[in-house]
């Protein structure tokens, strides 16, 4: 394997190592352009060499026929036997290129004239129609032969009188090489042009991606703000896709900021009243460790309850975008939340009811966040709420389902809506303020919501869910939270 060597490339202010060539836009460009041109090439040189061929073939065919036409010409005949006298003008034409051959035939059929062992494969009848040219060899030359009959009017040597005359072809394929080379050294000007003009359009049209580049290097690691350049057309989706990103990106950072920060502030207030239990238990006599130790107890134990919802309320925030949902028999999902979240000893007597739904209701999403939504609300309703009653019961409509639980406590303090706040808790609570909350954002992730009802009797809290089915990830709106 050959070592990875950086390679300068010019106009971009970077370097690109030899593996990252092949992912290089303007190399990429440049590369195909090239195939194409010279496959053109290949094309354009094929066929120059045979439109060069054609015409030096019809030039020098124009030549041979005038020359035929003027030999026959200066046949005549003398004392009744067919004689020729050479042109010079026209036989001097065309020997100025190549060597001539000429043959002569009365209509006897005897040779008056020329070479005898020039032949034609031309009948007598095609070459009375006029000059007909055709291939041959002779000599061991490659020629073209021209051959044309003549009518003699006369009585003794009177018929038809065969001329034929024979030229090499080196001239012509001189002159279609000439022609070729010329419209080749065209053709290799224009493709490199080609080359050249890409080359610069590509780094012209690139520009902006450098533009873009160094506003994104330029900027702090926390500047998340959309990009500022004007993107070509072609590339507006891919920016505007970054904007998004960036976006969202800068959505989660505030949330997990905002999270980081409170987390701290609610966690050191029990660390404190925590060590301050040690300090008095360290200093107290031994009639009064008992207790102490039995506050410090319920301090780590408020502490653990503290954390781990903490913990719950991160991991919602984290699968909210990166779970694939599945689908969720709410009935089976609300029994076996409720068979667990119920503790085997309670400080009072609580009826504990469950209610399934007829037809039990699935959905499209998160089974571990749900369980933890629901525990809250069960724990919430439990622990704050219900005297001697608790139901959890699950429901449906044409568009909705969704699990309520009922307890016939006193009701909320305040506002339903101000507990759903983080850490928000009533003035007698011991608890988080996390559960609600947690609820809450459960809700969003699922696209429903957290509805809070109270009549002369129970008051409700209920997780509201949509019965569409989702096949890609929750979505969870930042907007919302």
């Amino acid at each position: 394997m050959l070592p990875s060597k950086s390679v300068p490339c010019a106009g971009w202010g970077i370097s690109l190592r030899r593996s990252d060539l092949r992912l290089s836009l303007r190399v990429r460009i440049i590369a195909v352009l090239s195939v194409v041109l010279a496959a053109g090439a290949v094309i354009l040189g094929l066929a120059a060499w045979h439109s060069a061929s054609v015409a030096a073939q019809q030039a020098y065919d124009r030549l041979l026929t005038g020359g035929t036409v003027q030999i026959a010409e200066n046949v005549y005949v003398q004392g009744g036997v067919v004689a020729l006298e050479p042109p010079a003008s026209a036989i001097a034409t065309l020997s100025a290129y190549d060597l001539v051959f000429y043959k002569v035939v009365d209509p006897r059929g005897i040779v008056v004239a020329g070479y005898e062992d020039l032949s034609s494969k031309v009948s007598l009848a095609q070459a009375r129609t006029g000059v007909v040219i055709e291939d041959g060899t002779y000599q061991g030359q490659s020629v073209r032969i021209a051959t044309v009959a003549r009518r003699i009017d006369d009585p003794a040597a009177g018929g038809w009188a065969t001329i034929v005359v024979a030229q090499t072809v080196e001239a012509r394929r001189a002159l279609a090489r000439a022609l070729t080379l010329k419209a080749l050294a065209v053709i290799a000007v224009m493709s490199a042009l080609a080359l050249v003009a890409t080359g610069l359009a590509v780094k012209v049209a690139l520009n902006p991606l450098t533009r873009i580049e160094r506003e994104i290097m330029s900027r702090r690691p926390d500047d998340l703000r959309p990009l500022e350049a004007e993107p070509p057309v072609e590339i507006r989706n891919l920016v505007q896709a970054i904007d998004d990103f960036m976006r969202r990106l800068s959505d989660r950072m505030a949330v997990m900021q905002r999270f980081i920060a409170d987390a701290a502030h609610q966690i050191r207030t029990p660390l404190a009243a925590l060590d301050a239990q040690v300090e008095i238990l360290s200093n107290a006599p031994p009639a009064r460790r008992a207790g102490a130790i039995e506050r410090i107890r319920e301090r780590a134990s408020e502490l653990a309850h503290l954390t781990g919802q903490l913990l719950d309320h991160a991991m919602v925030i984290h699968r909210a975008d990166s779970v694939p949902t599945v689908p969720i028999d709410l009935n089976a999902l609300a029994k076996s939340v409720l068979a667990k979240s119920v503790p085997l000893s309670l400080p009072r007597e609580v009826d504990i009811a469950f209610a399934p739904a007829a037809n039990a209701p699935t959905i499209e999403g998160d089974p571990v966040i749900l369980r933890e939504a629901l525990g809250n609300l069960i724990d919430n309703a439990l622990c704050h709420g219900a005297r001697s009653r608790m139901i959890v019961a699950v429901g449906t409509d044409t568009e909705h389902a969704w699990i309520e639980v009922r307890d016939d406590g006193d009701g909320f303090a305040a506002a339903p809506q101000e507990f759903v706040a983080p850490f928000h808790k009533g003035e007698r609570s011991t608890g988080s303020g996390l559960g609600l909350a947690i609820a809450a954002d459960v809700a969003r992730v699922h696209h429903g919501s957290l509805v809070f009802g109270r009549d002369d009797r129970m008051t409700s809290v209920r997780l509201v869910l949509r019965l569409q089915r989702r096949t890609s990830g929750m979505g969870f709106d930042r907007s919302e939270t």
